[in-house]
């Protein structure tokens, strides 16, 4: 019964965030960036992060960075990761929100996930007292083909490394509502 209760405050944690959330991805979504360096893309996620009780690491290699949120007991640590590039590609959706940038689309979904890690981040920020452990939430450029993983981890933004890492791509293959994984 505890659980249920449980979850219900993390629906509403979500709903609250909803249209924030949307207009960050919006936003994102219009001035799509490339590459390692994404910093409009960036500047964005950190104002979403603002003022909350969060440590930013970055690294000279990207423009992506990594906040930490610490919980008021020890536990494990987890990492949380959304990517924030675009591909080289134009977009001809007609959509009010679409790329102002010439040969550069979120065609793959990047924007929103960068905008659904911010919502996370604010929601488990606004519950934080019931957090046993640490989570760290990567903001990562260059998924597209410039390995930028392995930049930040050069760079030591994950150092220590977390205990589990998960990361999600929305697919428009899968029905809404459906989640599919694999190990």
């Amino acid at each position: 019964m505890a659980e249920a209760a449980n979850s219900g405050i993390w629906v509403e944690a979500g709903e609250g965030l909803l249209d924030d959330t949307i207009a960050l991805r919006r936003d994102i979504h219009g001035e799509p960036e490339l590459g390692l360096f994404n910093p409009k893309t960036t500047q964005k996620a950190k104002a979403a992060l603002a003022g909350l009780p969060l440590e930013i690491r970055e690294g000279p290699s990207t423009s992506g960075f990594v906040a930490i949120l610490k919980g008021p007991e020890n536990g494990r640590t987890v990492l949380l990761r959304g990517d924030t590039d675009a591909l080289p590609m134009n977009e001809d959706t007609g959509l009010p929100y679409a790329s102002r940038n010439e040969g550069a689309m979120h065609a793959c979904g990047h924007d929103t996930h960068t905008a659904m890690l911010a919502g996370a981040a604010r929601a488990l920020c606004a519950h934080r007292d019931r957090l046993a452990g640490t989570v760290m939430f990567m903001f990562q450029p260059g998924e597209e083909g410039h390995h930028g993983a392995r930049e930040m981890l050069k760079d030591g933004l994950l150092d220590p490394l977390p205990d589990a890492a998960f990361a999600l791509h929305i697919s428009p293959n899968i029905p809404a509502g459906i989640f599919a994984g694999r190990a």
